[in-house]
C-alpha cells in the first residue's frame, strides 16, 4: 500500500507540473518545471571496509521543481526508482522513494550550476526490504550545462550532466559510518515541461 501511495504522489506531482506550467504565475510561487533524470547511483565508494565493494545501480528520477519568489530558492518533489536493484538476500529492492524539500542555488552560470539541498526522503529501509523509513539528508548538486555550452536550441538548450553528492544524517541503523552514509548520483538531466521549441 505504501508503494502505491508513493507512486500516486509522484503521478500527481508530474501531472501538476505539466498542467500548472501553462497557467499564470500565482502569488508566492512561479511556474513549475518537470525534469527527467536517468542515471546511476553509487554507494559504498568512500572509506570502504576491507572486503567490501562499491555498489552501482541504474537510477531514474522524475523531478518537479517549484520555483519560489525567494531568490535562488526552489522546492522539489522527486520520485526516485532503482528498477534493477537487488537486496542482500537476493530479492528485489526496487521500490520507489519519494524525496522532497528546499534547494538553494549557490551559483549559476552559462556553463555550470551548484545547489545545496536539505531534503527528506521516504523510501525503502537501508536493509533493502519492503519496509519504508523516513530519512533526512544534505545534498550538493553540480550541473554541467552541455546544452548551453553547445549553443543548442529549444529543449536541448536545457540539457545538463549532473553529479549529486548526498549525505544521509538520519533514518539509518546505529553504527553506520561516514562511507555508508554517502551516496553519489550522476547522469543526464532534461527538463520536460514547459517545452521549448527550437527556433
Amino acid at each position: 500500500m505504501k508503494r502505491v501511495t508513493s507512486l500516486v504522489c509522484g503521478a500527481v506531482l508530474c501531472l501538476a507540473a505539466s498542467a500548472v506550467a501553462q497557467e499564470e504565475e500565482t502569488k508566492g510561487f512561479l511556474n513549475p518545471v518537470f525534469v527527467m533524470q536517468p542515471g546511476f547511483i553509487t554507494t559504498n565508494f568512500i572509506d570502504k571496509d576491507p572486503g567490501t565493494s562499491t555498489n552501482t545501480d541504474f537510477n531514474i528520477r522524475f523531478v518537479t521543481v517549484l520555483p519560489l519568489e525567494i531568490p535562488r530558492t526552489v522546492i522539489v518533489g522527486i520520485i526516485q526508482w532503482l528498477p534493477f536493484a537487488d537486496n542482500a538476500a537476493g530479492g528485489k529492492a526496487n521500490s520507489p522513494s519519494f524525496v522532497y524539500g528546499p534547494i538553494v542555488n549557490i551559483f549559476n552560470t552559462k556553463a555550470a550550476a551548484l545547489d545545496f539541498d536539505a531534503l527528506f526522503s521516504y523510501g525503502p529501509a537501508a536493509t533493502g526490504n519492503s519496509d519504508y523509513t523516513h530519512k533526512f539528508l544534505f545534498e550538493a548538486d553540480f550541473f554541467l550545462k552541455i546544452g548551453s555550452l553547445a549553443n543548442a536550441r529549444g529543449q536541448l538548450a536545457n540539457l545538463s550532466l549532473y553529479a549529486l553528492y548526498a549525505y544521509v544524517l538520519t533514518g539509518l541503523p546505529d553504527g553506520v559510518d561516514f562511507g555508508d552514509r554517502s551516496v553519489l548520483l550522476y547522469g543526464l538531466s532534461l527538463p520536460l515541461a514547459p517545452w521549448k521549441v527550437a527556433r
